[in-house]
């Protein structure tokens, strides 16, 4: 366990809720920070990135400063621009998905989204947001680490921005994510009613039609090979329609399926297979996640007979609500 010196004192870098990480006089996220001591300098860092033909900034900045940054960064965008979300997917081969919005959305919308989800967007380590222009290059992401990230073709603008924000140019900026870190998701007390990344991820889907940035017909691991019939856990928000013959209220429920599928196209056909032969319909996947079986418990084990065959083979027990989001 790496420790973190406050003056003469050493006391563990793993800190209860309570306690925000400070050292150097940077102040971390809760969700993201360094194990060992780690002299973080506020600044940013620039090059050009020649392939895409614009400048590249890296900006990194202490807590109580990312908000109002956030914010003003995403006004370099045009009024209305492409979501993306990148959120910790629970899969075993790779820690993020990324999901884009479908259409362009509202710029100012989404600040004051950023704004209303800041426990989110600014500490979970298992939550990153931006915005991208289509007609120019132009884009503004705040990641996991809670770095800013701005791709942008005017480097005058650029550079007037970032000194109007009082941000300096820092020659071979370090970055406390190059070295061993912790990532660590809200709420940090199982106790907290404080928002999670999963909750934010549906608000966002609530709002947006959002695709994930990702081939549905290819199935490797970390180095590209491919994985064949394999275990995924698929959490997600369903729903039974209002019955036509006794105007019974449409009901909700989350709950998660365990099923064996060669690809994540096999995995929302087998789905959507299983929820229609229940009447049933899926609203949204919050994660669909490879599991490899030698992580089973040995009661999943047992329930999964036939690991090679494709086929949903256990559902949780459901959390139910009253259904109150409109679908066509």
């Amino acid at each position: 366990m790496g420790e973190i010196r406050h003056g003469g004192e050493s006391v563990p870098l793993k800190r209860n809720i309570a306690q925000r990480i400070k050292s150097f006089g940077f102040t971390y996220p809760y969700g993201s920070y360094p194990e060992d001591e780690f002299f973080q300098q506020i600044g940013y860092d620039a090059k050009y990135l020649t392939d895409e033909q614009c400048f590249y900034y890296k900006i990194v900045l202490p807590h109580e400063r990312l908000q109002q940054m956030l914010s003003a960064s995403f006004k370099l965008l045009p009024p209305t621009a492409r979501l993306a979300a990148k959120v910790h997917s629970g899969d075993f081969y790779r820690d993020f998905d990324t999901h884009i919005s479908d259409d362009l959305v509202d710029r100012d919308e989404v600040i004051e989204w950023a704004k209303e989800w800041g426990e989110v967007v600014l500490d979970d380590g298992f939550f990153g947001i931006g915005m991208f222009a289509e007609e120019e290059t132009v884009e503004v992401f705040i990641d996991e680490h809670k770095t800013i990230h701005i791709y942008h073709s005017d480097p005058d603008l650029m550079e007037l921005f970032l000194e109007n924000q009082g941000i300096p140019f820092v020659m071979d900026l370090a970055f406390f994510w190059d070295e061993p870190h912790f990532h660590e998701p809200l709420p940090l007390d199982e106790k907290s009613d404080d928002e999670d990344y999963l909750t934010a991820f549906e608000d966002l889907a609530d709002r947006y039609e959002l695709f994930l940035d990702l081939d549905d017909d290819t199935n490797t691991d970390d180095e590209g090979q491919p994985l064949g019939v394999n275990c995924w856990r698929v959490e997600l928000r369903g729903y039974k329609p209002e019955s036509s013959g006794d105007h019974q209220s449409a009901k909700g429920f989350y709950t998660t399926l365990y099923l064996n599928a060669e690809t994540r196209r096999d995995v929302i056909d087998l789905v959507s297979e299983y929820f229609g032969e229940r009447n049933e319909q899926v609203d949204i996947y919050l994660q669909i996640a490879r599991v490899p079986t030698e992580l089973l418990t040995s009661d999943m084990h047992y329930r999964n007979s036939t690991p090679e065959e494709s086929c949903v083979w256990h559902e949780s027990g459901r959390a139910f609500f009253e259904w109150g989001h409109e679908r066509s």
